[in-house]
């Protein structure tokens, strides 16, 4: 059991260790420049693996260089993600005024059309990448703190919890002496999976034309692999290895989340 355990965090971390040295040390896997310009689509060949796109630009170059926005947009989305619902979640698990309130603003959100509402904003705000960012986050928190509520209440249910009232510590001290700490294994569980939905609703935004054209992710690629005719003119490396990638980098966080709740089961049961 244990070596199938493993399995997936080997599988996870081989697959990230790949991106993200596409993203910082890019000349290990192609020898040209980001903006360098050749003939219009050319086909596969030994100086061009993935072939040249519309603009002439090599695509194995441009799916390297595009592997640090994507990394990028995906993981800080997915921290201010992460600090908004563990925030909220944590004021949500309050009893009065406050815990209703914030409560109030989870099941708020949980019923908000999600992909429409960011499509309509994205395009009301623009398509900058800290644009991005913050629209992914603000309304990709929900998960994170409906989980942080709930281990939250059932801390408070704990004997060291009631022990700690006993004895007189205040309400911010249990928070950030036992609350918090008990929170992680549930906090990086949530950030793995979080990075996962940020990059894919990023990925979706770019491909209907939201994202940021200037500093294009994989998502962009699709984007302009559509628009220009890829699909017409037979380029199906320029469609399909951004995507491929994407489909990729996702697994790889998942299957580093899988192992993460596989260890912390085998040592519940332990």
């Amino acid at each position: 059991m244990r070596k199938k355990g493993l399995l997936p965090l080997i599988l996870g971390f081989l697959l990230l260790t790949v991106f993200a040295l596409f993203a910082f040390a890019p000349g290990l896997f192609t020898g040209y420049g980001q903006k360098e310009l050749f003939t219009k689509w050319l086909p596969i060949s030994r100086e061009h693996l993935l072939g040249t796109n519309a603009m002439g630009y090599d695509i194995l170059t441009e799916l390297v260089y595009g592997a640090r926005q994507t990394l990028l947009v995906g993981v800080l989305s997915s921290i201010l993600t992460l600090i908004l619902g563990a925030g909220i979640g944590i004021l949500g698990s309050f009893r009065g005024l406050i815990g209703q309130l914030f409560n109030g603003l989870i099941q708020i959100f949980v019923l908000l059309p999600k992909l429409i509402t960011l499509i309509v904003l994205a395009t009301f705000f623009g398509s900058s990448a800290a644009h991005l960012i913050i629209l992914i986050a603000a309304f990709s928190w929900v998960g994170t703190a409906r989980a942080v509520r709930a281990k939250v209440l059932q801390l408070h249910t704990q004997p060291f919890i009631e022990s700690c009232r006993i004895l007189g510590y205040s309400r911010a001290h249990i928070a950030v002496r036992h609350i918090l700490p008990n929170l992680s294994d549930v906090l990086l569980s949530r950030f793995l999976l979080g990075v996962n939905s940020c990059i894919m609703m990023e990925s979706t935004l770019s491909f209907l034309g939201l994202g940021d054209l200037y500093r294009p992710t994989w998502g962009t690629m699709v984007n302009f692999a559509y628009k220009r005719g890829a699909f017409l003119r037979g380029a199906y490396a320029y469609l399909l290895a951004p995507g491929v990638c994407i489909m990729l980098l996702c697994l790889a966080f998942y299957a580093v989340s899988l192992w993460l709740t596989a260890r912390k089961e085998t040592i519940s049961e332990g």
